[in-house]
């Protein structure tokens, strides 16, 4: 072997300790193995969330894997003329939501106000009304008020992040919201009130729903008036740059550590070796891996050893869940012409067509753009993109007038046809909570599990995400110093 030789193989095993090089390296054919201490599956916030953390703890040799050829997951942003873009995923922070705040924040990302001044629109039981609520009378809200507070009181009492350690935990979860919704004499009108929201929030209805997980969803989240209130709830704060740049930033500031379009095919966790992680380009051998992906999409992965039979559980059945399938398509105008009849262009409606509707324009406002949450399981004259392109701008019309039909574009993210995520938000049904719950976070062997449907706290938010990640690595971390 020459000099020059010798000194490039000491080189790139340097290198490869640090997680530095391409997953395969080729020598006279031969494949080099990737040798990390910790191998983070899933490029999106949670995986990065991991890997930053555990990087500013000193572990250095690690690399991130994700399928996608691109960081984010759930996070998308599409581009608008003149620079601009909108999500096509997650967008929205609120108060309470300071772990995602603050690592957009280390990443160099700052946030503006979303649009809700004016006044909003709302189409419940066939009533079109406007205002900062919708027009109802003094039965019909003292009714939802009287449900709504006892949900609260409900949540308040769960174990925060363990709801299935609950006194009653399968007696709520073997009932849907819909059944106890029913059970507690609910008028009509709350009833399509409470669809209108599990539609919005949770991409599925009452009916299919675990009261159980509807009550963790909601005291993870900070309360049921968080979640519903845009100003000063939830949706009250947008990305400069758009979501999806908190990945990009996050990944950049990793150095050479993501390798994209890299799906992970097998993990296998022997105890007497490195946990071995097999991907299309080559072999990576670690101390300690971190799956940071939704449950339904690890079934990807075929786990050679190790899963315990409630992970098995878990992933199946949540595979197996009915979920409405979501498309997030936005209409792009020359300016916000809403805005200037008092408009927020807020239109919240229990009609199949649209969920939801959202200003979401460029904070210069140099355009207008209407976002819209639509499934086209439940429309099928808008199962095309084609036909959704025509027709949304009419629904739209139906609320703003004939100036909605006067689009100069559209951009959409259809979660229904990614190749990588099995839909975008999880609507949990029956029972899986209490069967299988535990195995949401609880390690089998070396193998740790992150994602915001893992999270005590933000459960399928961003903040769940990061913050899922945050306790990942803190897992991770402790058992390398005691190693």
């Amino acid at each position: 072997m020459t000099r020059n030789r010798r000194e490039f193989l000491k080189a790139g095993s340097a290198a490869l300790t640090l997680g530095m090089l391409p997953a395969r390296v080729s020598w006279a054919n031969k494949i080099v193995d990737h040798r990390v201490q910790v191998a983070v599956i899933g490029g999106g916030l949670a995986g990065l969330s991991t890997a930053h953390n555990l990087l500013k703890q000193g572990v250095k040799s690690l690399v991130v894997l994700e399928s996608r050829d691109r960081v984010g997951g759930r996070t998308l942003n599409l581009p608008l003329p003149n620079n601009h873009v909108v999500e096509g995923g997650g967008e929205w922070i609120g108060p309470g939501q300071d772990r995602i705040a603050a690592f957009a924040a280390e990443m160099g990302v700052d946030t503006f106000d979303a649009y809700y001044e004016g006044a909003g629109l709302y189409e419940i039981q066939g009533l079109v009304s406007k205002g900062l609520l919708p027009k109802i009378n003094v039965e019909q809200a003292y009714d939802f008020v009287r449900l709504a507070s006892r949900l609260q009181k409900m949540a308040n009492r769960l174990p925060p992040g363990k709801p299935w350690q609950a006194d009653n935990a399968k007696s709520l979860d073997n009932m849907t919201l819909a059944a106890w919704l029913d059970s507690q004499g609910a008028s009509s009108w709350t009833i399509e009130t409470f669809r209108v929201v599990t539609r919005a929030i949770m991409a599925g209805y009452p009916e299919r729903i675990s009261l159980l997980w509807f009550l963790h969803y909601i005291q993870s989240s900070g309360g049921l008036l968080r979640i519903a209130l845009n100003d000063n709830g939830l949706q009250d704060l947008r990305f400069v740059g758009g979501s999806q740049l908190v990945s990009i930033n996050a990944a950049k500031a990793l150095q050479g550590r993501v390798h994209l379009s890299e799906p992970v095919l097998e993990i296998s966790d022997r105890p007497t070796e490195a946990v071995e992680v097999i991907t299309r380009k080559g072999r990576y051998l670690a101390d300690r891996v971190v799956v940071a992906m939704a449950p339904a999409d690890t079934l990807r992965i075929d786990f050679k050893t190790g899963l315990s039979d409630q992970r098995k559980e878990l992933v199946r059945r949540w595979a197996g869940l009915t979920k409405l399938p979501l498309i997030k398509h936005s209409v792009v105008y020359k300016h916000a012409f809403w805005r200037d009849a008092g408009f927020s262009g807020n239109v919240v409606t229990d009609r199949a067509p649209l969920q939801l509707v959202f200003d979401n324009s460029p904070q210069d406002a140099s355009m207008g753009v209407l976002t819209a949450f639509l499934s086209a399981a439940e429309v099928p004259a808008m199962a095309s993109e084609f036909d959704r392109a025509r027709l949304v701008p009419q629904e739209l019309s139906r609320y703003f007038g004939p100036k909605a039909l006067s689009n100069i574009g559209y951009v959409e993210k259809d979660w229904s046809t990614d190749p990588w995520s099995i839909g975008c938000i999880t609507p949990l049904s029956k029972g899986i909570l209490t069967a299988a719950g535990p195995a949401l976070r609880e390690p089998v062997g070396r193998i740790h599990w992150a994602g915001t449907e893992s999270a005590e706290i933000g459960c399928g938010y961003m903040d769940g995400a990061v913050r899922s990640g945050e306790r990942a690595a803190a897992e991770v971390l402790a058992l390398l110093e005691k190693a």
